[in-house]
Protein backbone atom coordinates (compact mmCIF):
# COMPACT_ATOMS: atom_id res chain seq x y z
CA UNK A 1 0.00 0.00 0.00
CA UNK A 2 2.77 1.86 0.69
CA UNK A 3 6.79 2.37 1.31
CA UNK A 4 9.03 3.84 3.84
CA UNK A 5 10.56 5.82 0.85
CA UNK A 6 7.31 7.32 0.48
CA UNK A 7 6.35 8.13 4.11
CA UNK A 8 9.71 9.84 4.40
CA UNK A 9 8.54 12.02 1.43
CA UNK A 10 5.57 12.71 3.22
CA UNK A 11 7.16 14.02 6.99
CA UNK A 12 10.05 16.07 4.75
CA UNK A 13 6.97 18.09 2.83
CA UNK A 14 5.28 18.76 6.49
CA UNK A 15 9.16 19.36 8.12
CA UNK A 16 10.50 21.52 5.40
CA UNK A 17 7.28 23.57 4.41
CA UNK A 18 7.15 22.74 0.78
CA UNK A 19 7.99 20.17 -1.82
CA UNK A 20 10.91 21.79 -3.28
CA UNK A 21 12.50 21.80 0.17
CA UNK A 22 11.54 18.30 0.70
CA UNK A 23 12.87 17.11 -2.46
CA UNK A 24 16.32 18.67 -1.45
CA UNK A 25 16.41 17.21 1.49
CA UNK A 26 15.64 13.46 0.31
CA UNK A 27 18.13 13.96 -2.46
CA UNK A 28 15.69 13.66 -4.94
CA UNK A 29 14.03 15.68 -8.11
CA UNK A 30 10.51 17.54 -6.91
CA UNK A 31 8.43 15.82 -9.86
CA UNK A 32 9.44 12.46 -7.94
CA UNK A 33 8.58 13.34 -4.87
CA UNK A 34 5.20 15.21 -5.82
CA UNK A 35 4.37 11.87 -7.81
CA UNK A 36 4.86 9.76 -4.70
CA UNK A 37 2.92 11.93 -2.31
CA UNK A 38 -0.35 12.06 -4.98
CA UNK A 39 -0.07 8.33 -4.52
CA UNK A 40 -0.23 8.22 -1.29
CA UNK A 41 -3.46 10.71 -1.04
CA UNK A 42 -4.70 7.95 -3.92
CA UNK A 43 -4.15 5.46 -1.90
CA UNK A 44 -5.51 6.81 1.31
CA UNK A 45 -8.37 8.41 -0.32
CA UNK A 46 -7.73 11.84 1.20
CA UNK A 47 -5.66 14.99 0.59
CA UNK A 48 -2.88 15.15 2.86
CA UNK A 49 -1.65 18.63 2.34
CA UNK A 50 -3.33 22.42 1.54
CA UNK A 51 -0.95 23.14 -1.31
CA UNK A 52 -0.65 27.41 -0.64
CA UNK A 53 1.53 29.95 -2.89
CA UNK A 54 3.84 30.22 -0.60
CA UNK A 55 3.69 26.94 1.49
CA UNK A 56 2.56 23.40 2.36
CA UNK A 57 0.09 22.29 5.51
CA UNK A 58 -0.99 19.52 6.38
CA UNK A 59 -4.74 18.59 6.61
CA UNK A 60 -6.61 17.28 9.61
CA UNK A 61 -6.33 13.81 8.00
CA UNK A 62 -2.51 14.54 7.27
CA UNK A 63 -2.16 15.41 10.93
CA UNK A 64 -3.27 11.90 11.92
CA UNK A 65 -0.94 10.03 8.95
CA UNK A 66 1.85 12.27 9.60
CA UNK A 67 1.72 11.28 13.36
CA UNK A 68 1.82 7.43 12.31
CA UNK A 69 4.22 7.89 9.71
CA UNK A 70 6.69 9.04 11.97
CA UNK A 71 5.67 6.18 14.40
CA UNK A 72 6.15 3.81 11.36
CA UNK A 73 9.96 5.20 10.29
CA UNK A 74 10.90 5.50 14.29
CA UNK A 75 9.83 1.47 14.19
CA UNK A 76 11.60 0.80 11.29
CA UNK A 77 14.36 2.30 12.18
CA UNK A 78 14.44 0.71 15.46
CA UNK A 79 14.20 -2.61 13.75
CA UNK A 80 17.80 -2.09 11.71
CA UNK A 81 18.86 -0.66 14.86
CA UNK A 82 18.32 -4.00 17.12
CA UNK A 83 19.03 -6.30 13.94
CA UNK A 84 22.17 -4.83 14.11
CA UNK A 85 23.26 -4.48 17.66
CA UNK A 86 21.94 -8.16 17.91
CA UNK A 87 25.02 -9.11 14.95
CA UNK A 88 27.57 -6.98 17.38
CA UNK A 89 27.03 -3.85 16.08
CA UNK A 90 25.92 -0.78 17.16
CA UNK A 91 24.38 1.85 14.53
CA UNK A 92 21.56 4.31 13.72
CA UNK A 93 21.31 7.62 15.04
CA UNK A 94 21.08 9.02 18.18
CA UNK A 95 20.12 12.67 19.05
CA UNK A 96 21.64 14.60 22.04
CA UNK A 97 21.02 18.27 23.35
CA UNK A 98 22.99 20.03 26.06
CA UNK A 99 22.39 22.84 28.36
CA UNK A 100 24.95 25.93 27.13
CA UNK A 101 27.18 25.61 30.05
CA UNK A 102 27.65 22.28 31.22
CA UNK A 103 30.78 22.21 33.65
CA UNK A 104 30.07 18.36 34.63
CA UNK A 105 30.24 16.80 31.60
CA UNK A 106 33.15 16.88 28.80
CA UNK A 107 31.25 16.41 26.01
CA UNK A 108 33.81 16.72 23.54
CA UNK A 109 35.93 14.22 25.15
CA UNK A 110 32.76 11.80 25.33
CA UNK A 111 31.51 12.44 21.75
CA UNK A 112 35.39 11.27 20.81
CA UNK A 113 35.06 8.29 22.80
CA UNK A 114 31.79 7.04 21.11
CA UNK A 115 33.10 8.00 17.66
CA UNK A 116 35.96 5.86 18.52
CA UNK A 117 33.95 2.85 19.84
CA UNK A 118 31.21 2.85 17.97
CA UNK A 119 32.01 4.64 14.25
CA UNK A 120 28.92 3.51 12.63
CA UNK A 121 26.23 5.60 14.33
CA UNK A 122 25.16 8.71 12.94
CA UNK A 123 25.52 11.68 16.02
CA UNK A 124 23.97 14.74 16.04
CA UNK A 125 24.27 17.56 19.09
CA UNK A 126 22.51 20.76 19.79
CA UNK A 127 22.44 23.23 22.43
CA UNK A 128 19.59 24.42 23.79
CA UNK A 129 18.00 25.60 27.30
CA UNK A 130 16.93 23.08 29.76
CA UNK A 131 13.55 23.02 29.44
CA UNK A 132 13.49 23.37 25.52
CA UNK A 133 15.77 20.15 25.95
CA UNK A 134 13.53 18.50 28.34
CA UNK A 135 10.17 19.00 25.80
CA UNK A 136 12.16 17.79 22.79
CA UNK A 137 13.06 14.67 25.00
CA UNK A 138 9.56 14.05 25.69
CA UNK A 139 8.00 14.48 22.18
CA UNK A 140 10.62 11.98 20.70
CA UNK A 141 12.88 14.57 19.22
CA UNK A 142 15.68 14.11 21.21
CA UNK A 143 17.33 10.45 22.47
CA UNK A 144 19.39 11.99 25.73
CA UNK A 145 19.38 15.42 27.23
CA UNK A 146 22.07 16.98 29.59
CA UNK A 147 20.44 19.51 31.34
CA UNK A 148 20.74 21.88 34.24
CA UNK A 149 17.35 22.51 36.19
CA UNK A 150 15.68 23.46 39.71
CA UNK A 151 14.07 21.44 41.82
CA UNK A 152 10.80 22.71 40.69
CA UNK A 153 11.49 21.36 37.37
CA UNK A 154 9.48 17.98 36.63
CA UNK A 155 12.03 15.58 34.91
CA UNK A 156 11.41 12.20 33.14
CA UNK A 157 11.78 9.13 35.60
CA UNK A 158 14.60 8.02 33.05
CA UNK A 159 17.23 10.43 34.88
CA UNK A 160 20.29 10.62 36.75
CA UNK A 161 21.63 12.88 38.74
CA UNK A 162 25.50 13.86 38.33
CA UNK A 163 25.82 16.98 40.34
CA UNK A 164 24.09 19.47 42.88
CA UNK A 165 24.95 23.02 43.46
CA UNK A 166 24.34 26.55 44.92
CA UNK A 167 24.40 29.21 43.12
CA UNK A 168 26.60 32.33 42.98
CA UNK A 169 26.28 36.12 42.35
CA UNK A 170 28.94 37.69 39.71
CA UNK A 171 30.17 41.32 39.91
CA UNK A 172 31.50 43.83 38.65
CA UNK A 173 34.91 44.22 39.92
CA UNK A 174 34.93 46.98 43.29
CA UNK A 175 30.71 46.43 43.33
CA UNK A 176 29.04 47.64 46.85
CA UNK A 177 28.21 43.91 47.29
CA UNK A 178 31.48 42.33 47.18
CA UNK A 179 31.58 43.45 50.91
CA UNK A 180 29.78 40.98 51.85
CA UNK A 181 30.35 37.45 52.52
CA UNK A 182 27.25 36.13 51.09
CA UNK A 183 24.73 37.93 49.24
CA UNK A 184 20.93 37.98 50.19
CA UNK A 185 18.21 37.68 47.02
CA UNK A 186 16.97 41.07 49.02
CA UNK A 187 20.23 42.81 47.88
CA UNK A 188 19.59 42.86 44.52
CA UNK A 189 16.61 45.20 44.35
CA UNK A 190 16.40 47.84 42.00
CA UNK A 191 19.91 46.62 41.08
CA UNK A 192 20.56 46.38 37.61
CA UNK A 193 20.42 42.41 36.42
CA UNK A 194 21.81 40.22 33.37
CA UNK A 195 19.98 36.44 32.68
CA UNK A 196 19.99 34.17 30.36
CA UNK A 197 17.10 34.01 28.26
CA UNK A 198 13.88 31.90 29.73
CA UNK A 199 13.69 28.01 29.97
CA UNK A 200 17.00 27.77 31.46
CA UNK A 201 17.02 26.14 34.65
CA UNK A 202 19.31 28.92 36.54
CA UNK A 203 16.25 31.59 34.74
CA UNK A 204 13.80 29.89 36.49
CA UNK A 205 15.25 29.18 39.93
CA UNK A 206 16.17 33.09 39.73
CA UNK A 207 12.10 34.08 38.77
CA UNK A 208 10.77 32.06 41.38
CA UNK A 209 13.39 32.92 44.20
CA UNK A 210 12.91 36.43 43.23
CA UNK A 211 9.22 37.08 43.18
CA UNK A 212 8.51 34.75 46.12
CA UNK A 213 10.94 37.29 48.18
CA UNK A 214 8.97 40.35 46.49
CA UNK A 215 12.29 41.64 45.20
CA UNK A 216 12.62 43.41 41.66
CA UNK A 217 15.93 43.91 40.02
CA UNK A 218 16.28 45.96 37.08
CA UNK A 219 16.03 42.53 34.41
CA UNK A 220 18.27 44.54 31.16
CA UNK A 221 20.11 41.87 29.80
CA UNK A 222 18.94 38.47 28.76
CA UNK A 223 21.60 36.20 26.56
CA UNK A 224 21.80 33.16 25.66
CA UNK A 225 25.24 31.94 26.78
CA UNK A 226 27.27 32.43 30.16
CA UNK A 227 30.09 34.36 28.44
CA UNK A 228 28.07 36.83 27.44
CA UNK A 229 26.89 37.53 31.25
CA UNK A 230 30.46 37.51 32.30
CA UNK A 231 31.27 39.77 30.05
CA UNK A 232 28.33 41.93 30.88
CA UNK A 233 29.11 42.09 34.31
CA UNK A 234 32.65 42.91 34.01
CA UNK A 235 31.83 45.91 32.58
CA UNK A 236 30.49 46.84 34.90
CA UNK A 237 26.40 46.82 33.02
CA UNK A 238 24.97 44.41 35.42
CA UNK A 239 25.14 41.57 38.03
CA UNK A 240 24.50 38.08 36.75
CA UNK A 241 23.35 34.52 38.77
CA UNK A 242 25.13 31.16 37.43
CA UNK A 243 26.23 28.13 39.15
CA UNK A 244 28.85 27.64 41.68
CA UNK A 245 31.09 25.79 39.23
CA UNK A 246 30.72 28.10 36.38
CA UNK A 247 31.56 31.24 38.36
CA UNK A 248 34.97 29.09 39.38
CA UNK A 249 35.71 29.78 35.65
CA UNK A 250 34.84 33.21 35.36
CA UNK A 251 37.76 35.92 34.95
CA UNK A 252 37.92 39.74 35.54
CA UNK A 253 34.59 39.55 37.84
CA UNK A 254 34.10 39.46 41.59
CA UNK A 255 32.31 36.14 43.17
CA UNK A 256 29.82 36.11 45.92
CA UNK A 257 27.90 32.78 46.83
CA UNK A 258 24.31 33.78 46.89
CA UNK A 259 22.92 33.72 50.85
CA UNK A 260 20.07 31.51 50.15
CA UNK A 261 20.15 27.77 49.81
CA UNK A 262 19.50 27.13 46.05
CA UNK A 263 19.72 23.23 44.35
CA UNK A 264 20.36 23.48 40.94
CA UNK A 265 20.78 20.19 39.82
CA UNK A 266 22.88 18.57 36.65
CA UNK A 267 21.56 15.36 35.16
CA UNK A 268 21.09 13.38 31.99
CA UNK A 269 17.96 12.38 30.86
CA UNK A 270 17.01 9.80 28.41
CA UNK A 271 13.53 8.23 26.45
CA UNK A 272 11.65 5.47 28.52
CA UNK A 273 12.87 3.22 25.47
CA UNK A 274 16.77 4.01 24.83
CA UNK A 275 18.09 2.94 21.54
CA UNK A 276 21.18 0.78 20.79
CA UNK A 277 23.25 4.49 20.50
CA UNK A 278 21.47 6.26 23.18
CA UNK A 279 22.45 2.83 25.72
CA UNK A 280 25.70 3.02 24.36
CA UNK A 281 26.27 6.50 25.19
CA UNK A 282 25.01 6.27 28.69
CA UNK A 283 27.26 3.66 29.37
CA UNK A 284 30.51 5.99 28.56
CA UNK A 285 29.30 8.57 30.10
CA UNK A 286 30.53 8.21 33.67
CA UNK A 287 34.03 8.29 32.39
CA UNK A 288 33.76 12.19 30.98
CA UNK A 289 32.25 13.39 34.30
CA UNK A 290 34.15 15.59 36.27
CA UNK A 291 32.58 13.05 39.32
CA UNK A 292 32.69 9.59 37.57
CA UNK A 293 29.14 8.49 39.02
CA UNK A 294 27.91 5.35 37.40
CA UNK A 295 24.44 5.59 35.95
CA UNK A 296 22.56 2.27 37.48
CA UNK A 297 22.01 -0.31 34.58
CA UNK A 298 18.78 -1.02 36.16
CA UNK A 299 17.49 3.02 35.37
CA UNK A 300 18.53 2.28 31.48
CA UNK A 301 15.91 -0.27 30.02
CA UNK A 302 17.50 -2.59 28.11
CA UNK A 303 16.45 -5.18 25.39
CA UNK A 304 16.71 -9.22 26.72
CA UNK A 305 19.86 -10.88 25.41
CA UNK A 306 19.50 -13.85 22.83
CA UNK A 307 19.46 -16.96 23.53
CA UNK A 308 22.97 -17.65 21.73
CA UNK A 309 23.92 -14.34 24.58
CA UNK A 310 25.04 -11.67 22.23
CA UNK A 311 24.08 -8.40 23.01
Amino acid sequence: MFTLRQLEFAVAVAEEGGFTAAAARCHTVQSALSHQVARLEEAFGARLFERGHRQVRPTAAGEVFLRNARLTLQAAARLQEEMALALGTVRGRIRIGQITALTVVDVPALLATFRRTHPAVDVHLRVGMSEELLAELAEGRLDVALVGVGPQVPLPAQHHLLDEEGLSLLLPPGHALAALRRVPLQALDGVPLAALVPGAGVRRMMDDALLERGVAPQLQYEVSHGELLRQLVAAGLAVAAIPDSMAARMQGVDVRPLAEPFRFRTCVAWRADPTPAARALLDLLPAATTHGASIEPAKVRRKPRNPRGRP
